[in-house]
């Protein structure tokens, strides 16, 4: 293995200028109305501007709001109205231009200081949970920059910085403070996955392992794979699993003496490429295109089960609190897989989709309630409030989502097939 030490995204950020710029401050203070989200007045006498937009959660009073945004097929009699009235609406924009080093430097703008009404909305469609809370997320930013495929997300615990990745092997950082793009650099290959863990950031390309140790700031290159590494797993042991086109798992773990990151074994037993990994109860369980999920014990690293019942390539795998496994694939089902009383596992129930499901993601609600993510091939992202399935909504993407995160606060990220990184936040939800 040949290790090459790189700084990683140093202490002093990259000093980037973009042409976009902030929007001009007008004089004046400003409206707090407005900072609550509460200001009815057009026009008002206070400012209505802000510079840059915190990604970075801070608690908040319980109110937040967005503002519906009028469709731009709408009709009119007069266009210039129109426009007036389409640079009237509140919208976060995201600019950006060429820096001193190369690199694109974002931020995020907010168009216009005067909205044309204050309506409290969500992007999502119409959805109730199971105790009749109103449900609402509403759309922080959108992080543009990538030109293909977002593959990878990863906001690591602790860090300011959110990672993206794209297939033409393209990695950005993201300040989570300002929402700009501070680093970009590409890493000769497709990246098929990026994960964190712990203060490890992890990049999975063709023949080759990317990892970075954020706190030393040290950069690794893990060599033994062959072929494309589609799907990454990490434990808080060290331990680093890749799954691989020919549908082998790849298994290191990192050794603090030397400093590198020894291959321990192979994992075989998958017949094509391995898409999905999750580690959890003391087992790691595997998803591939063969159509079968293999789970594996994470002491003796032997297949302990291989579980049947998709008809398609498995495509997405997440465990429960509860130690349920859910699994997608592309025959539109999601199974839940439950441990028997002789300790394997079997299917416990199977829900059927309209479309092949791309991946599943779970996370929590404002009220602290476990939510699903369902993307499908067609540009849709479900949200199922668990363990009912009770619909809580729906995300529209360009194209394809394949990739979701979660954050603190109540921030999700979803990455699309156009490149587009968009920025979401459970709201505080008020009973109806």
């Amino acid at each position: 293995m040949d290790d090459k030490r790189v700084k990683v995204g140093g202490k002093a950020p990259v000093r980037t200028r973009g042409r976009g710029g902030y929007g001009k401050k007008k004089n004046g203070a400003v409206c707090m109305y407005w900072l609550q989200g509460r200001c009815n007045r057009n026009p008002c006498r206070f400012v209505h501007a802000a510079g840059e937009v915190n990604i970075t959660p801070n608690p908040t009073n319980g109110r937040s709001y967005t503002y519906h945004r009028k469709n731009p097929t709408d009709s009119t009699s007069n266009s210039d109205s129109k426009e007036k009235k389409q640079q009237q609406q509140q919208s976060l924009s995201l600019t950006s231009g060429p820096s001193g080093d190369g690199t694109h430097a974002s931020h995020i703008s907010q168009q216009d200081s005067h909205p044309e009404s204050h309506e409290e909305s969500s992007l999502s469609t119409r959805g109730s949970s199971g105790d009749g809370i109103a449900n609402l997320f509403m759309r922080l930013a959108q992080l543009d920059g990538h030109n293909k495929t977002v593959t990878g997300i990863a906001l690591p615990s602790g860090s300011d910085k959110l990672y993206t990745a794209s297939g033409d092997g393209d990695l950005r950082v993201w300040d989570c403070h300002t929402g700009r793009c501070v680093h970009q650099g590409n890493l000769g290959a497709q990246i098929g996955c990026l994960i964190s863990q712990g203060p490890w950031l992890f990049a999975g390309l063709r023949n080759l392992v990317k990892a970075w140790n954020l706190k030393t700031e040290t950069q690794y290159s893990i060599d033994g794979p062959v072929g494309q590494v589609y799907a990454l797993e990490a434990t808080t042991e060290d331990v680093l699993f890749a799954g691989m086109e020919d549908g082998s798992i790849f298994t290191w773990k990192y050794d603090s003496k030397t400093d590198s990151f020894p291959l321990i074994t192979t994992l075989k037993g998958h017949t094509a490429s391995v898409l999905s990994l999750q580690v959890g109860c003391k087992s790691l369980y595997s998803g591939s295109m063969d159509n079968t999920i293999r789970r594996w014990d994470l002491d003796t690293l032997t297949c302990s089960q291989t579980l049947l019942g998709h008809s398609a390539a498995v495509t997405s795998l997440v465990l429960s609190r509860a130690g349920c496994l859910l699994s997608s694939s592309l025959d539109q089902t999601i199974k839940i897989w439950a441990c028997r009383q002789d300790g394997s596992m079997g299917v416990f129930d199977t829900r059927n989709e309209e479309h092949p499901i791309l991946t599943l993601f779970g996370m929590h609600d404002a009220h602290d309630k476990p939510v699903l993510c369902c993307s499908c091939n067609d540009n849709s992202v479900i949200l199922y409030e668990l363990p009912s399935f009770t619909k809580r909504g729906t995300i529209f993407g360009k194209q394809e989502v394949g990739r979701i995160q979660s954050g603190p606060g109540g921030l999700f990220f979803t990455g699309d097939g156009t490149g587009q990184v968009a920025v979401w936040k459970w709201l505080t939800p008020r009973t109806a």
